[in-house]
């Protein structure tokens, strides 16, 4: 299972580069929005999934 999760990671990223890369090719300043646009999506659903495995955690209290 971790062979297809990191496959698809590496898919998706490709894939994003790609598109950045495509719309560079008409406008790079419109390439630079989308791309950053895509990163602060990334960093929110990342911190969304940090955020969710740290609530499943049980706390240890001494």
């Amino acid at each position: 299972m971790r062979f297809i999760a990191f496959l698809t990671w590496v898919i998706g990223l490709s894939g994003f580069a790609v598109l950045i890369a495509g719309i560079a090719m008409i406008h790079i300043p419109s390439a630079m929005i989308v791309a950053g646009t895509g990163m602060l999506g990334w960093a929110w659903l990342a911190d969304k999934a940090v955020a969710s495995h740290r609530a499943r955690q049980p706390t240890h209290t001494p």
